[in-house]
């Protein structure tokens, strides 16, 4: 015991957890305040407009098109001293480089929809809600313009703070509270709630890359300079960023998809059950990704200098194999009590979708250790194939299965899925690249090198 002890406080297992938890409480607590505003004050549809706008940042990581990730490996490189201070500096720059292009794309795609009213037709009935279309608009631009300086968080990272980046998840909820408190005071129109979550979002973007440059001296090159260098010291982004791309799309479409199978395969009343449910799920899933994160730059930084060992690896996996058996269990104890709480016993999700969602938890805790140690290009193919993989054969079975297991399952079926096609092959690949660094020089591209 003492041994896990020793191995979770290594990369501060408790204070990323506790942490990651106590920004998700702030972000409930700003959430209620708005609710409770716009939807008593102002009636359910501006609500609406509001949670849909809020919604769109959840597009940013599909718009560093991945290459936060290039960024990761590289910092953690160059801390390891498997990157020279130039080849750094190179790969840095080309990664913010094309960050950018991606923001100059995104922003008159943006302000040309808002001037020809494009925008409408995607907001469907909410069209007609008073600074919707501004207020969309907006968040859309404070999003291309976080892109490039999403760098920042990525930096902290590969230097193991990732403590730091959960830090500044209080940025959010301070933020929107310091906006929405004057507004609520000042009996503001509600269009102005409207710019809330795109300033919030945009402000912890610069923060967090303000921090990197005063900690880690973070700098660039010029815009776009590095994309012209005749002497490129680093390799391209792209051989990490775009599989990293596709795991997230992966990911994005084996999970988001639940609901849309339920509606089709089963009935609204098995829908309210899931949501219920992936509620509460949410967070626990958060806060076990964000501490298994912590463990990505570490693990590079070690494969680097051969000093990774088997032995270490697998108490990893026993660590967050015992976070998921508590979560889950946790979960399973409290989550029909809090269903009773939120939906006054109008919806009551069944054991099944309970211990389901409790078994998928368990899984996803399981994988962090070999997700977070194979982070180099042909690492991250297998990674993106198993995702892809698993996504497919889990909207399969879940249409398969929905007419027997009801609305537990998409999270049976995902467990299951993902336990057999990726977790236990990752796990088993691993461990491989764990021994061939062991009989390898450091600095050796079998080391995990981009």
């Amino acid at each position: 015991m003492s041994g896990l002890l020793i191995r979770a406080k290594e990369f501060d297992l408790g204070g990323l957890a506790l942490t990651r938890l106590c920004t998700l409480v702030a972000s409930l607590g700003a959430n209620v305040f708005v609710i409770a505003i716009l939807a008593r004050q102002h009636g359910a549809e501006t609500y609406a407009a509001y949670a849909l706008i809020a919604s769109l940042v959840n597009l940013l990581p599909f718009a560093d098109l991945g290459l936060g990730a290039s960024v990761v490996n590289a910092t953690a490189d160059r801390a390891s001293g498997a990157l020279s201070p130039q080849a750094f500096h190179a790969a840095i720059s080309r990664a913010r480089d094309y960050m950018l292009l991606v923001t100059l794309v995104l922003l008159p795609l943006v302000l040309g929809g808002m001037a020809s009213g494009q925008f409408s037709g995607l907001l469907g009935d909410l069209q007609s809600e008073p600074g919707v279309l501004l207020g969309a608009g907006y968040t859309l631009v404070c999003i291309a313009l976080s892109i490039p300086l999403g760098i920042g968080a990525r930096v902290l990272q590969g230097h193991g703070r990732m403590l730091d980046v959960v830090r500044l998840g209080f940025i959010n909820p301070g933020v929107q509270m310091a906006i929405y408190l004057p507004l609520f005071l000042s009996a503001a129109p509600a269009s102005f709630y409207f710019f809330g979550p795109g300033t919030a979002y945009l402000l912890n973007a610069l923060v967090g890359y303000l921090v990197a440059r005063q900690k880690f001296g973070l700098r660039t090159a010029w815009p776009f300079v590095a994309l012209f260098a005749k002497n490129v010291l680093a390799g391209s982004p792209w051989k990490t960023a775009v599989p990293f791309l596709l795991i997230s799309v992966g990911m994005a479409a084996g999970f988001q998809s639940h609901r849309l199978l339920l509606t089709n395969a089963g009935s609204a009343g098995q829908v309210a059950e899931y949501s219920v449910v992936a509620q509460f799920l949410g967070p626990l899933i958060a806060i076990t990704g964000v501490v298994g994160q912590n463990l990505w730059s570490r693990y590079r930084g070690q494969l680097n200098r051969n000093e990774l060992e088997i032995g270490a690896f697998r108490v990893h996996l026993v660590l967050f194999a015992i976070i998921g058996i508590a979560f889950a269990f946790a979960f399973t104890v409290l989550m029909p009590i809090a269903a009773v709480l939120l939906t006054g016993n109008s919806v009551a999700p069944p054991t099944l979708l309970i211990i389901g969602a409790g078994a998928y938890l368990l899984v996803y805790s399981v994988h962090q250790p070999s997700a977070m140690l194979l982070t180099d290009p042909r690492a991250l193919w297998f990674q993106a194939t198993c995702v892809i993989v698993v996504a497919a054969a889990t909207i399969l079975t879940t249409l398969w299965t929905v007419p027997t297991l009801g609305s537990a399952a998409p999270y049976l079926c995902m467990a299951a899925c993902m336990l057999i096609l990726q977790v236990l092959p990752s796990v088993r690949l691993a461990i491989l690249r764990i021994r061939r660094q062991e009989a390898s020089p450091p600095g050796l591209p079998g080391n995990g090198h981009q």
